[in-house]
């Protein structure tokens, strides 16, 4: 079976969506889904191999190999939203007008979270968030690939 390609979006993916894609593809074979995630920013950093300390220490603690949160921060690209089966933007009211200014209508496309950057919300706050976020999120795809006419109530905008 093809897999399916989830997307975290971000600002400048380094830090919330690279931990979101490194939680789910870590957590993800334990469900057995055939979904894969991937993560984006939408100014993403040229920096080549950075990742948030917080995201790296938070991986370490929890035997998380790095490998899962990807190798460098990456610019969204319309490709990337096409590609997507489903899209995930980490805070609406930071991401959605970036959306909409980059890839017009993709910002309708999308599902929001609402999990604040560094400035508004301490990083072990945001990071236990987006654990949250993911562990729901892997429950409601299971239930989906279970059952796919299921009721099941959407996890997707989630506010943790």
């Amino acid at each position: 079976m093809q897999k399916k390609l989830i997307l975290f979006i971000c600002t400048g993916n380094i830090y919330r969506s690279r931990y979101a894609q490194a939680l789910f593809n870590f957590y993800a074979p334990n469900y057995a889904l055939p979904w894969e995630a991937f993560s984006r920013g939408t100014a993403a950093s040229n920096a080549a191999g950075l990742l948030s300390p917080y995201v790296k220490e938070a991986l370490i603690q929890k035997n998380i190999p790095l490998f899962h949160a990807g190798k460098d921060p990456t610019q969204l690209t319309l490709n990337d939203l096409q590609k997507a089966t489903l899209r995930i933007a980490l805070r609406e009211e930071e991401h959605k007008e970036a959306l909409r200014k980059l890839f017009p209508g993709w910002e309708n496309k999308c599902f929001y979270w609402q999990i604040a950057d560094v400035d508004l919300l301490p990083p072990n706050q945001a990071l236990n968030r987006i654990e949250k976020s993911i562990l729901e999120l892997l429950e409601t795809l299971l239930k989906a690939e279970i059952s796919p006419l299921s009721t099941a109530k959407p996890l997707f905008n989630h506010q943790a």
